[in-house]
């Protein structure tokens, strides 16, 4: 089997155009070898040329990319390759799962039918026949673990990790000698993170193969990986030992890389999420908590679908309370209810059974203009920031927006720049004429909040808001909601799958499973001594870092 070896690798990108910067560095001077059998994870935040260096290697950059250096699969020179020598080593010699499931498959194929494809493309003495081709998409259904009439689905009838599950079997199909995984659990909740994580090593194990594993969370890294190395601004900074690099890394950024996420139970991060500047001086006015007057009240809500002639319960029974001051991390699974709880919460979607109650004890409208009124005192921050602002929009008309539904009276334009200065994108002017592709995922996520904070609302249900943002903006995302609390009072909702996110910035946790609420309590209760099995579970199945004690 051959190992993989970059030598002396730069890349950079061509821009052109008015604002055009020339050729752009991606990778500088990168050498680094993978070998044969071997794991190797790549850690570095985004924009540090982790995923530009990793499809280099299968030559999937665009045209615009000139890359210098030698990469090496055994002794062959990938960019030496002509096209039909390259597409033999796609695939068959070495393979990639992409981060994004969802949009790597074809939504209008059958994800039987697109692991079959890499068999009939790279057709060998093995799969000659449809009969064995067949086979052998059982064969890699099974090894991944996947239901065989999974196979007869398409893409938006699976869940995330079945999804990445189908992506693994199409990287295994043609049992190439190397496999890169860009990223394989973003956003998946900690159980399935923790099966996908877990079958991957299998996979590896058993077959021999070679893995280069792409991501900017260390403790997932170190869950799969024997070495790691970390990259800032295209440069290689420091390579080791996965457990010397976790615990004992020589370099400031990996310490920051390594600090950035919570150890549960940690004194030191417990309301207090690392970022990569102080925080703020806060004022001599003493902190807004959490008070006893309740703003929103849902008693024996329960919520169902139909689909296929089938009922399914999304919510089933469930009692929350949101205080004044209060932030309350919602944790489940993804199909737990929390999303459609949430949207009952805000009158998005209506209970079959059950009630909504808002401030002072009144019904949940649901239409006119005393619904409009309660989006004012509610709003949503939604899970994507890329998509949830229009991409023509400038971040002045998207902050407005919100101002125009509710027919705000007053200073427009002093609104806009007030919630900006609350979202800390400052100041304010320097954003008014941005579109998103400007901004960097974090300024993406303070615009988002900052259109939700111009109504002047006094609750902020927000859909996991730092799922898909790097470690120090994950940190400075959640400082940015204790500020909020402290600084105006508001109450949030925080709906998630990372229990360190909970420790972080949490006032009370739920944990709900299959519709239901199984536990609830004040953060340091439930996650230090947890009393149901399935919270003991989540817990278990959370990846970590366990730090050497001083």
């Amino acid at each position: 089997m051959p190992d993989l070896t970059f030598e002396d690798v730069s890349i950079t990108y061509r821009t052109s155009g008015r604002n055009g910067r020339g050729e752009v560095p991606a990778v500088t001077n990168v050498s680094l070898s993978l070998p044969s059998g071997g794991t190797l994870g790549i850690a570095g935040e985004s924009g540090s040329g982790k995923s530009t260096l990793a499809m280099s290697v299968l030559r999937l950059l665009p045209r615009t990319a000139k890359v210098t250096g030698r990469i090496l699969v055994g002794d062959t020179d990938v960019q030496t390759l002509n096209f039909g020598r390259l597409r033999a080593l796609r695939w068959a010699e070495a393979s990639i799962v992409f981060q994004g499931a969802m949009h790597s498959l074809n939504p209008v194929q059958k994800v039987g039918a697109q692991i079959l494809e890499a068999l009939q493309l790279h057709v060998s003495d093995r799969w000659k026949t449809e009969k064995a081709r067949s086979a052998r998409v059982r064969e890699l259904l099974t090894a991944v673990d996947l239901p065989l009439p999974k196979a007869e689905s398409f893409p938006h009838e699976l869940s995330g990790g079945q999804k990445q599950r189908v992506m693994i079997a199409m990287a295994l199909a043609c049992e190439p000698d190397i496999i890169i995984a860009d990223e394989p659990t973003t956003a998946l909740d900690v159980i399935v993170q923790k099966q996908i994580l877990d079958m991957i090593s299998q996979l590896v194990t058993e077959h021999g193969i070679s893995l280069l594993m792409i991501s900017h969370d260390l403790s997932v890294l170190a869950a799969a990986c024997e070495r790691i190395a970390i990259m800032r601004d295209g440069e290689l900074v420091e390579l080791g030992d996965a457990q010397q690099i976790c615990t004992q890394p020589a370099h400031p950024y990996t310490r920051q890389l390594a600090e950035a996420f919570p150890t549960i139970g940690d004194p030191a991060s417990r309301l207090n999420p690392v970022t990569r500047r102080e925080r703020a001086q806060e004022s001599d006015a003493p902190a807004k908590g959490k008070s006893d007057e309740v703003l929103l009240h849902a008693r024996g809500v329960s919520v169902t679908y139909r689909s296929g002639g089938n009922l399914m319960r999304a919510v089933k029974s469930v009692d929350l309370d949101i205080h004044r001051g209060e932030i309350v991390a919602l944790v489940g699974q993804s199909g737990s209810g929390k999303s459609t709880l949430a949207r009952t919460l805000i009158g998005l979607q209506a209970p079959d059974e059950g009630s909504v109650l808002q401030f002072r004890g009144a019904d949940l409208p649901h239409s006119g203009k005393a619904l409009r009124a309660f989006r004012g005192e509610v709003q949503m921050v939604l899970q994507d920031p890329s998509a949830a602002l229009n991409p023509k929009l400038s971040v002045y008309e998207s902050v407005a927006e919100g101002l125009r539904v509710q027919r705000y009276r007053g200073d427009e334009r002093e609104r806009v720049a007030q919630s900006l200065t609350d979202a800390e994108l400052t100041p304010p002017e320097k954003y008014f004429a941005a579109i998103p592709q400007e901004l960097s995922g974090g300024q993406r996520q303070r615009a988002v909040i900052a259109g939700a904070l111009a109504v002047g609302p006094q609750v902020l249900i927000a859909d996991e808001p730092v799922a898909s943002l790097d470690a120090s903006v994950r940190g400075e995302i959640l400082a940015l909601l204790l500020s909020l609390r402290e600084r105006l009072g508001l109450s949030a909702l925080v709906i998630t799958h990372d229990l360190g996110l909970a420790w972080n910035i949490a006032d009370t946790v739920a944990v709900m499973v299959d519709g239901e609420i199984i536990e609830r309590g004040p953060t340091e209760q439930v996650l230090l001594d947890p009393q149901h099995p399935y919270t003991r579970t989540l817990l278990a199945a959370a990846p970590r870092i366990e730090r050497v004690k001083a």
